[in-house]
């Protein structure tokens, strides 16, 4: 008997930490995105994509 892999549907995040206010926020994954990429947080600071990753559904 053939056994077939189940395929595993995976979707992209990308987890942000703001290096003032330390606030944590996990967002999709956008294309572009990559390691120690900085954005402006909500409190003025700078905020930091510290890990990419992905969750099967």
């Amino acid at each position: 008997m053939m056994f077939q892999k189940k395929e595993e549907i995976i979707n992209p995040f990308s987890l942000e930490q703001c290096t003032s206010c330390k606030k944590m926020s996990k967002r999709k994954f956008k294309e572009g995105d990559y390691v120690f990429q900085t954005s402006t947080c909500s409190c003025g600071g700078k905020s930091m994509i510290i890990k990419i990753f992905g969750e099967s559904l």
